[in-house]
């Protein structure tokens, strides 16, 4: 799950004034431009008796005056996924790693709007890390959060004690979020739809064992052979080089193979073809991030470098059955605390398809009673359809008050940021704004 929370500036006034000139990140290896805003790195210690410490990056607005801005407090989830590699460096972050180490600037990026905290979370993603060894197992939702709702909820209970002063939070947004096990991952009718499996197996997962039961099962450590079987056959039909988080998107040809098909000139026409985004660019960032010279700029723990970075794997040992929780209920009490959420999906993820975060959204607009301000469709970016879109709430002083938003991105996967930019920053500006997407076309 993809995901972040908005508070205001009063955060980001504390953030600043306590970075100390430490973790102040004068320039990052290869990066040729000199820019205006301030970057920091560093490590949040959450409990300094286990030496458990959270990695974070820290990014101002690009504006003459960054306190005024927001801050947007991003997490990947996985779950135990990093926000720097993802979040930072590949979907919404100043830079992303060119060829030879160089940075080159994202036009897109977030921070052309609000200030940007990328936090690793739990201990063992990224360079986020524990001095105890214990603390790795059995690490769970309620160590850790699903990981916005939950600490959403932590904030809400935060502001109700009187004597702490009130975090500003203004609205949550999930993307291609994972939010009921048995709804979420049901992927079957998307794969078909696209042409990725048979009608075979389409009649298999309706009758025998679709996806959200087999990995339920794979929760609990109990995979029946019927499951298997039919994940077997899933597996074969959808192939190995497809990626399910992007059923579009080419995969990396590296350059060894690409002088043994068609040469380098011609392999890089035809990528431009079929995507505009860049297959290799995760290949860049995990070389990138591995670096001694980019975790010493990024204040990479003296003692753990060079250490090793990834994006997803490491020692931590999450419990199976936790990715099962239903977070349903727990949105519902939170858009009764009057929080706006946005739900957003990537139209071509089949991770999460689209299909079932409408379906839930329509379930959470339902039992909360809450009126569809606008028919079901499409919203743009610039004079472009960004995607569809439909929004919920209840009136309040003859205004409408927006306080669920379910909108697609046309053309994004699962990282929407990375494969629709544009969109994304798009939907972005109008999530900070209190607003819909925007159903009309403009410059």
């Amino acid at each position: 799950m993809v995901a972040f929370f908005l508070v205001s500036s009063s955060l980001s006034v504390f953030f600043s004034c306590t970075s100390s000139s430490a973790e102040l990140i004068t320039s990052l290896p290869g990066q040729l431009a000199n820019v205006s805003f301030r970057q920091y790195s560093g490590y949040i210690v959450i409990d300094a008796q286990h030496g458990r410490a959270l990695f974070y990056y820290f990014v101002e607005a690009d504006s003459e005056n960054p306190l005024s801005h927001p801050l947007t407090v991003w997490l990947n989830g996985g779950p135990g996924c990093s926000s720097l590699g993802f979040g930072a460096f590949m979907e919404n972050g100043p830079f992303q790693p060119g060829n030879e180490g160089l940075l080159t600037r994202n036009e897109y990026s977030w921070n052309s709007v609000s200030n940007m905290l990328y936090l690793e979370s739990p201990i063992g993603v990224g360079f986020s890390y524990s001095n105890t060894s214990s603390d790795y197992i059995n690490w769970n939702d309620t160590t850790t959060g699903h990981y916005i709702p939950q600490l959403t909820r932590l904030l809400l209970e935060y502001n109700r004690q009187l004597k702490n002063k009130p975090i500003k939070l203004k609205a949550i947004a999930l993307g291609n979020p994972l939010l009921d096990i048995e709804i979420s991952i049901d992927h079957s009718e998307f794969l078909w739809s696209h042409g990725v499996i048979s009608d075979e197996l389409l009649a298999i997962t309706k009758t025998v064992c679709n996806y959200s039961r087999y990995f339920l099962e794979w929760t609990r450590k109990n995979v029946s052979k019927e499951c298997r079987d039919m994940f077997m056959q899933m597996r074969e039909e959808v192939g190995n080089d497809t990626d399910s988080g992007d059923i579009i998107i080419p995969i990396c040809v590296s350059p060894s193979t690409q002088s043994a098909f068609l040469g380098d000139l011609a392999v890089a026409k035809v990528a431009k073809k079929i995507a505009v985004v860049d297959p290799c660019l995760s290949d860049r960032i995990y070389a990138y991030l591995n670096n001694l010279g980019v975790q010493k700029a990024l204040h990479v723990k003296p003692t753990r470098t060079p250490a090793a970075w990834n994006f997803c794997s490491g020692p931590l040992n999450y419990q199976r059955e936790n990715m099962a929780a239903n977070i349903i209920p727990l949105l519902e009490e939170i858009l009764r605390e009057h929080i706006p959420i946005l739900l957003y999906s990537g139209d071509q993820d089949s991770k999460i398809p689209l299909t079932q975060t409408r379906k839930i959204a329509n379930l959470l607009a339902k039992d909360l009673e809450l009126i569809a301000f606008e028919r079901y469709g499409p919203w743009y970016d610039g004079l472009q359809v960004g995607g569809w879109t439909q929004s919920f709430g209840r009136l309040k002083s003859s205004k409408n008050s927006t306080i669920l938003t379910f909108a697609t991105v046309k053309g994004a996967a699962h990282e929407v940021p990375f494969t629709s930019p544009s969109q994304a920053l798009t939907l972005f500006k109008a999530f900070l704004k209190g607003h819909p997407p925007p159903r009309t076309n403009n410059i």
